[in-house]
């Protein structure tokens, strides 16, 4: 009696094709981002785990570039039983890299929200549980990956003993399930903290936009979740199609990430300093509280222009506002700021001296909290 053969399909130049593109994004918007943080010495662990996440990336998709030569995304009767026995042990080591990558890129978003919320210790404390959940659900199932079969092996050669499949799929769908809900607090936390913080409508709208594309992610996550199943004799086709949402999943998230800062990036790429509020508060710190100086009076000064010698005395005051996020352009309070300057001419004419103007400007610098 003839058996059925499935259709000679091959979804390995898919995954390679999508995961490449993604990659390439990744680089790049990770590359930005941390010079674009280093030149403004802002630097933190949330940039440090993002770029572990896209070395791991990378890693991963190197070991799928070789899955792919070794029939990775075609049905088990079409390959040799060589190229499946060394395929699946692949897949072994992609699988632990997703797991590590997923809980660094959640934890990476988790730590830039700390970056921004100073005042609110029940939500710190509560972030930090979720990182500690995050730990916890992936290092599980890395660890069930290598206690699953004895000796380890076993799980690509067959040779050996090795738990009930359903333990390693339960606890990937249990591990999935946290990492749907900790994608829509990522995502959403964020658009909480933007709406109480004054700003122009169109830019708190493009940032929600950049920080809402971890809901996509989101999305390819229960499609991943969806692909799995208890049947495992033909995982060259079956965990090709999960890799091909797992990377979309993995890859988007970190894009997202790094987008988020994208208008700290362009700032800098365009004005290369730091964004505007950030360089007004670097600019000011280096005005003396008080002071004078003699000089003739330019047009830099006031658009009429006087020959005589003048002195410009200047008072600021100033608050330092340290509640601002290290390397963000979105301020974390709501104010209104002030800046009082006082400018005195003075003349020389026929060896007395007059005092002909005085000159009183407002423009913002100190800080009244709203």
């Amino acid at each position: 009696m003839a058996v059925d053969m499935p259709p000679d399909e091959n979804v390995g130049p898919t995954l390679l094709a999508i995961s490449c593109i993604l990659l390439a994004l990744i680089i790049t918007t990770t590359s930005l981002r941390i010079y674009t943080r280093w030149s403004l010495r802002t630097l933190g662990w949330d940039d440090f785990t993002i770029v572990f996440t896209a070395c791991l990336a990378v890693v991963r998709v190197a070991i799928q570039i070789m899955q792919v030569r070794h029939g990775n995304g075609r049905h088990r009767p079409y390959l040799t039983q060589d190229d499946y026995v060394y395929n699946n042990m692949l897949g072994w080591y992609a699988q632990i890299l997703l797991f590590a990558s997923t809980a660094l890129l959640k934890i990476s978003i988790i730590l830039l929200i700390l970056r921004i919320i100073q005042d609110s210790w029940r939500l710190r404390v509560f972030l930090r549980a979720v990182i500690a959940g995050l730990v916890v659900t992936n290092l599980a199932c890395i660890i069930i990956l290598l206690a699953e079969c004895d000796p380890v092996d076993a799980y690509w050669k067959g040779a050996g003993t090795c738990w009930d499949t359903r333990v390693r799929i339960y606890s990937i769908y249990l591990t999935i399930a946290y990492s749907i809900l900790t994608d829509l607090l990522c995502s959403l936390l964020p658009l909480l903290i933007i709406w109480n913080v004054r700003m122009p409508l169109k830019k708190k709208l493009m940032i929600w936009g950049l920080m809402s594309l971890g809901l996509t992610a989101t999305g390819f996550g229960a499609l991943r979740a969806s692909s799995l199943g208890l049947v495992t004799d033909d995982l060259s086709w079956t965990y090709a199609i999960a890799a091909i949402w797992s990377n979309l999943e993995l890859f988007l998230g970190i894009n997202a990430a790094n987008l988020a800062l994208s208008l700290s990036i362009w700032g800098f790429i365009r004005h290369g300093k730091r964004p505007e509020n950030s360089q007004q508060r670097s600019a000011s710190s280096k005005i003396p509280r008080s002071g004078h100086s003699f000089g003739k009076h330019t047009p830099s000064l006031r658009p009429d222009q006087f020959d005589s010698p003048t002195c410009v005395v200047t008072c600021r005051r100033d608050r330092q506002d340290s509640r601002i996020s290290e390397g963000s352009d979105i301020p974390l309070e709501p104010g209104i700021q002030k800046k009082t300057e006082f400018w005195i001419m003075e003349d020389a004419s026929d060896n007395n001296t007059s005092r002909d103007n005085v000159l009183q400007k407002s423009e913002g610098a100190q800080r009244q909290d709203v």
